[in-house]
């Protein structure tokens, strides 16, 4: 994978970088930088959006060929650097946008996503054609972060919609938005570092967790180049190979929850219990609810989910 750091954004959207500049900005991403320039350094390089980078002369790929990851500073969010790079025709399927830090980050229902330095926030190019409901793809998406994690030995798994959790943890999230034909995977892990209980909104499902209490990770370069040959290779063995997305029965094995009793909340005011039968196979959420006394069967789409109160 061909590695740049920007040096300029001409949308303005996020400050420039050096390799000095990125070193020191936290322990994780200078070992980055060392990984970088231990592989040839760096050579200047203008893109077709007129981004002005430095790119890892040694990295494989440098040829043009392969996926790029392209570093940038603090901005409002990786997904936001990814559009411009888009519309710009400088951004192919499986090029990935990772920030340092992100002054607006945004998860589920436009929620802040706090994003200090040592963590993983990017915006994945996602390959264009679903092969089934569009719907589907964020659960997928959640499936083989979790799948990625438990080859790590992690104990991972995947909260409906869009939470990624470790054990009783939340270490991550996903955020899929789709403009034009186009979809970005926002990705966000927390590797070094994650959120105090302060900082968490009022009704959190789960404390907030990070990688490094379950083990030593590499930094967010080396994590997010192996993170998306894994989806890369995934997607290809799943999708691209049998034109159509795996049964949910093999989904649902990275379902938090399935077949547990859970708080559900639907909308504003409606809160109640139920029990996860599973995913729909439009990815919506299967769950048995008591009604005037009698268990019906029912699907949702939007929502959430978090243990019974104690």
């Amino acid at each position: 994978m061909r590695i740049r750091i920007v040096r300029h954004d001409p949308f303005g959207q996020a400050d420039g970088l050096t390799p000095e500049i990125l070193a020191a900005c936290h322990p994780a991403w200078a070992q980055g930088v060392e990984m970088m320039r231990g592989r040839g350094g760096f050579v200047e390089e203008a893109g077709a959006s007129g981004l002005h980078c430095l790119a890892s002369a040694g990295m494989p790929g440098t040829d043009g060929g392969g996926p790029r990851l392209t570093v940038c500073g603090p901005c409002g969010s990786a997904l936001d650097v990814a559009w411009n790079l888009i519309r710009a025709g400088d951004m192919a399927p499986w090029d990935v946008v990772l920030a340092v830090s992100q002054r607006g980050g945004r998860g589920q229902m436009r929620r802040a996503w706090e994003s200090p330095p040592g963590n993983v926030y990017a915006a994945i190019a996602w390959p264009a054609g679903v092969p089934g409901p569009e719907s589907l793809l964020p659960v997928f998406v959640g499936y083989l972060l979790a799948e990625y994690l438990s080859g790590k030995g992690v104990a991972a798994s995947f909260k409906w919609p869009n939470d990624l959790l470790a054990g009783e943890k939340k270490v991550g999230g996903t955020l899929l938005e789709e403009r034009g034909g186009r979809v970005l995977a926002g990705v966000g892990i927390n590797l070094s570092s994650a959120p105090g209980k302060e900082n968490l909104r009022p009704d959190h499902a789960f404390p907030a967790g990070s990688l490094a209490e379950f083990g030593h990770f590499p930094g967010p370069v080396p994590f997010t180049v192996e993170l998306v040959k894994f989806l890369q290779t995934c997607y290809h063995d799943c999708v691209t190979a049998t034109c159509s997305f795996p049964p949910v029965a093999r989904i649902e094995r990275r379902l938090a929850f399935f077949g547990r009793e859970v708080l559900v909340r639907e909308g504003g005011s409606d809160v109640y219990m139920a029990r996860v039968l599973g995913l729909a196979e439009d990815g919506g959420l299967r769950l048995m609810r008591r009604v005037d006394g009698t268990n019906r069967e029912c699907v949702i789409h939007s929502g959430g989910i978090a243990p019974p109160l104690t």
